[in-house]
């Protein structure tokens, strides 16, 4: 019997289908998750005696063991995107056993894929849910899995992928390239400088739940590096700044920084000399740093996306 369990949104509810089988053995639950990532299934000559799940929550895996490991393992291993549709099982009380445990089970994937362990004996159930996924297993266990319970959950709608721009940088063509790459948004500015203009920069990002640190560029001196910090809710709209030429260095350098959001503008970095430039694009927000340094920063562009969220 399918049964609410809780609703993830007003129209998005969490359903919980009794555990059938045996009614024998310890009461296991392991709850609601993001996904499955991957499972371990063990059996000797008449049951199934192992359970080992793999759940995705958030960018983060976690693993849930039942029954008794033995010496057969099989592994069914779902790629990026695909979930298990259903789950068929039968259940029996084989004469080496003292109650009934389940015998065999049929995974049935998104990606049409069907995975069938054990042995197959008379009385079956179906653990389904009609356009729903599976998230999540529950039961009871003791030396083998005696009943199997699960979890459906409402299939995510894809997310469609933002497009970045990555706007060329400005300065000199000194020192060595460097790119951090795209994330979602910027949560912490470095900025170091030396005698003529800025020496160092160093950018923490946000993707997804985790704080990214880049790697430093140039060089930092005596004077340090101040910071800018991002709060809740802000993300960066302009980079502007001055780059110049100075005797003694190559190729112009970065001069000076000054950093704008959608809240506040940052203390500027450095001095009012030479060339200015804003780098920005309307309607968009700057998510990663490129540009190239030797000892000093000598230039420096930005990545930017569209504005549809404040994360």
């Amino acid at each position: 019997m399918a049964m609410i369990y809780k609703k993830l949104t007003q129209s998005a509810p969490l359903y919980k289908l009794e555990a059938q089988g045996g009614t024998e053995g310890r009461d296991w639950d392991d709850g609601s998750y993001d996904g499955v990532k991957r499972m371990l299934i063990g059996h000797d000559t008449s049951r199934i005696t192992y359970l080992e799940c793999v759940y995705v929550k958030g960018e983060e895996l976690e693993m849930r063991r039942h029954g008794k490991i033995g010496t057969a393992l099989f592994e069914i291993m779902l790629v990026p995107g695909e979930y298990i549709k259903s789950v068929e099982a039968t259940y029996h009380n084989p004469n080496r056993c003292r109650h009934t445990v389940i015998t065999s089970l049929k995974f049935e994937t998104s990606a049409g894929r069907t995975s069938f362990f054990g042995y197959k004996t008379a009385k079956k159930f179906v653990l389904e849910q009609k356009d729903l996924r599976l998230v999540g297993f529950h039961g009871r266990e003791g030396d083998a899995i005696d009943a199997l319970g699960a979890y459906f959950a409402p299939i995510p709608t894809p997310v469609p992928v933002i497009p970045a721009t990555k706007l060329p940088a400005v300065g000199g063509n000194g020192g060595v390239a460097w790119d951090d790459g795209v994330y979602d948004n910027v949560k912490k500015i470095y900025v170091g400088q030396g005698n003529d203009g800025v020496s160092f920069v160093k950018f923490e990002y946000v993707k997804g739940t985790n704080l990214v640190s880049g790697d430093d560029y140039g060089k930092k001196t005596i004077l340090g590096a101040e910071e800018f910090v991002l709060e809740d809710g802000e993300y960066l709209t302009v980079l502007e700044g001055y780059y110049d030429t100075i005797f003694g260095v190559e190729e112009p350098m970065i001069i000076s920084l000054q950093f704008k959001t959608n809240k506040r503008e940052s203390v500027q970095f450095g001095m009012d000399a030479g060339e200015k430039f804003s780098l920005g694009e309307k309607g968009h927000k700057i998510v990663g740093f490129h540009g190239q340094a030797s000892d000093v920063l000598h230039s420096v562009g930005v990545t930017v996306v569209p504005i549809t969220t404040t994360k």
